[in-house]
């Protein structure tokens, strides 16, 4: 019966329908339901953030609790729903490039993995890997991953903005507003050197990266324009997105 139940819960991790929009339910809603069918802790682990960390809106103060790095943001404190971006924006985000060979997704600050979730629907083939920076965050979305035996999809704990940090070769990189806009900046900056080198996608959400890229990032939408879906914006380095409009 547990084996029948586990196995039914891996089919639905791999079903687009999953993650489809529904009618009269508010996507941070549907997300929530479907973090509780997958049996991540989320709110458990961000609490307990919060009791060791200072939110991310608290100055310095006389508490014991530290910020958890210094010069990048980890967004403690931020409801967990408001902390992800939804299943229903993901989803629609990448079935519009779904015609596209993807066989590697890259998430910029991966939280617990939901892209990763999705993507195993739309490209059981391609591999995810996302960066996060707290390892209660990377740690709980591996579990789940390995509990829906995705076995395609990891989570690295990593610091992106280390000199070390080489961002890999993708076709779709996910990009939020991680930290301040000079962090942002230096991926941005590696992503505009690759354009010549091969086609791939920039999915952003946030008002910050998509006032960099309109400002100073040109590159990525005067030739080939950008797609937008709710909150979330698509960018190309070559393929022209003009043309899907019509």
């Amino acid at each position: 019966m547990i084996e029948r139940k586990m196995d039914s819960l891996c089919d639905a991790a791999r079903n687009p329908r999953t993650y489809m929009r529904q009618s009269g339910l508010h996507p941070r809603i549907h997300s929530k339901n479907l973090d509780r069918t997958f049996g991540y802790k989320i709110p458990k682990i961000e609490q307990k953030l919060t009791q060791k960390y200072r939110s991310y809106y608290q100055c310095p103060d006389e508490s014991n609790k530290k910020k958890h790095y210094s010069g990048t943001q980890t967004w403690i404190g931020l409801h967990p729903q408001a902390l992800q971006t939804t299943y229903n924006d993901i989803f629609e985000a990448l079935y519009i490039i779904q015609e596209h060979n993807i066989d590697k997704i890259v998430d910029i600050g991966a939280g617990y993995g939901r892209v990763g979730l999705v993507m195993s629907s739309l490209f059981p083939e391609a591999r995810f890997i996302g960066f996060e920076i707290l390892k209660q965050r990377q740690q709980e979305g591996n579990r789940v991953f390995e509990k829906l035996k995705l076995v395609n999809c990891e989570i690295l704990l990593e610091n992106v903005l280390e000199e070390k940090f080489i961002l890999p070769q993708a076709q779709v990189y996910f990009i939020y507003d991680f930290s301040e806009a000079e962090d942002i900046c230096k991926i941005l900056d590696e992503l505009v050197s690759r354009i010549e080198e091969y086609n791939f996608f920039l999915i952003t959400k946030g008002d910050l990266v998509d006032y960099l890229l309109e400002k100073k990032y040109k590159q990525f939408w005067q030739t080939n324009g950008y797609l937008s879906s709710g909150e979330i914006k698509i960018y190309s380095s070559n393929t022209d997105l003009k043309a899907m409009k019509n």
